[in-house]
């Protein structure tokens, strides 16, 4: 499978997938574009949150999960710069709470 991508129409990049499997087009996009999601949420949790430098033991699922849903919480709400968005707002419980919120009427979890 070769894909190419290119980035505000300048740079155009190349990716090979090899697979034995015998599917359509479509599937294997759907595969691949799962594969990519997966890939950005641990960049995000390396970058972003500096997961790798954790050295949490107990504990350290939970503390996963919590990178995650902050990562979810500002994708859900169109966040375009996580990483800077995370270092503004840091110690601003107001901002993350406003944003727990506007997630939670958005998706009609508040009525």
């Amino acid at each position: 499978i070769r894909i190419d991508k290119t980035i505000d129409n300048q740079e155009t990049t190349t990716h090979y997938y090899i697979s034995n499997e015998y599917n359509d087009a479509k599937t294997f996009l759907t595969k691949i574009l799962y594969e990519w999601s997966v890939e950005t949420m641990h960049f995000y949790k390396d970058t972003a949150l500096n997961e790798d430098k954790c050295k949490v033991n107990k504990g350290a699922f939970a503390l996963s999960i919590l990178r995650s849903f902050v990562i979810n919480i500002l994708h859900l709400n169109k966040v375009e710069n996580i990483g800077r968005k995370i270092v503004e707002t840091t110690y601003d419980l107001t901002e993350a709470l406003t944003l727990i919120c506007m997630t939670r009427i958005k998706y009609g979890l508040i009525k």
